[in-house]
């Protein structure tokens, strides 16, 4: 008796080990491999630095846009949402 409960264990075990070597080479879920920084960084005449202010955000000053004329606005996102109706606006 104590032969055959060994000899199931023992197979057992080799049968769990050929599964897992079974996995590891099958590669269910695919490897993911980072690169290195790319610090190859080519200068563009279509960019320049714009500064921050502390808080992140940008200073900007809008010229030659009379008060008296209607300014179109098209806003097509909210925050990430499609607009498809009006949204309200507060006059400052």
């Amino acid at each position: 008796m104590k032969t055959d409960f060994y000899t199931k264990l023992v197979l057992t075990i080799i049968a769990l080990c050929l599964t897992i070597l079974t996995l590891q080479n099958i590669e269910i879920i695919p490897k993911a491999y980072a690169a290195g920084p790319n610090n190859t960084m080519i200068p563009s005449k279509n960019y320049a630095q714009v500064p921050l202010n502390a808080d992140g955000s940008i200073d900007v000053n809008i010229k030659s846009i009379n008060t008296s004329d209607e300014l179109d606005v098209n806003i097509d996102e909210v925050g990430g949402s499609s607009v498809y109706r009006s949204i309200p606006v507060k006059n400052e």
